[in-house]
């Protein structure tokens, strides 16, 4: 083999396949690239911590209170609980279900009790209160009590600027919308309340009644008498 042929050969050994490269254009980026504004958007969702919607925000004596429903939409008849969260300089605070009350009102009827709270897992500074809201409308949170040397008296109150009220279950009922307890119970005492009703009314038929054949054979009695002694006043004669 000559010289030219061994470089021939050694050059066509050594051939490096180029691989053709598209230029990007003005305008256009790489398939699967993400633009600019999604990687801002993506970068600012991972790092923001969770925000709780629909929830009312307090500064109470440098302690930040979050206080809303637990579950939303907050819906009659559906288990929920109270949402509380406390911070004190972006730190969550710890140990405040051993010194904090909780009072639930329901105003429109005017009816309070109160409840337990308790540490939500694995959250630390998150607490709740177990509750079925068995009436629509306005509730109140009232939290009483100490953190650390500081003294605690605040009420939240739903609304539509704070956290959210009690709605009827039947707006996301489906296929058929379903009485609620409240609902059914108010029937039955209604029902109840016609049948006493109409007991009473039958009853005072009744006794009307009666006093009118009591008078009626009292009448007759007494005419029977009259006929009697007229027989005998005739037979004297």
């Amino acid at each position: 083999m000559t010289a030219a042929a061994r470089g021939r050969h050694v050059d066509h050994a050594h051939r490096v396949e180029e691989i053709p490269v598209t230029p990007i254009r003005s305008g256009m980026r790489p398939r699967g690239a993400l633009p600019a504004a999604a990687l801002l958007a993506l970068a600012v969702l991972v790092g923001t911590p969770a925000v709780a919607l629909a929830h009312e925000r307090r500064d109470v004596s440098g302690y930040q209170f979050v206080v809303g429903w637990i579950v939303e939409p907050a819906l009659e008849s559906q288990k929920n609980g109270v949402d509380l969260r406390i911070t004190k300089d972006g730190r969550p605070v710890e140990g405040a279900e051993q010194t904090l009350r909780l009072e639930v009102t329901h105003v429109e009827s005017n009816t309070t009790k109160a409840f337990t709270l308790r540490t939500i897992f694995n959250s630390p500074g998150a607490y709740t209160a177990d509750l079925l809201p068995t009436a629509t409308g306005v509730y109140k949170f009232r939290f009483t009590g100490t953190l650390d040397a500081v003294n605690v008296d605040q009420t939240f109150t739903a609304s539509p600027n704070t956290f959210a009220l009690i709605e009827p279950a039947t707006a996301i009922q489906f296929p058929q919308a379903v009485a609620s307890t409240r609902e059914i119970q108010g029937a039955a005492r209604g029902a109840a309340d016609a049948a006493a009703s109409a007991s009473a009314a039958a009853k005072s038929a009744s006794d009307a009644a009666s006093t009118a054949r009591m008078l009626a054979l009292a009448g007759l009695a007494l005419g029977a008498a009259g006929a009697g002694l007229g027989l005998l006043a005739l037979r004297r004669r």
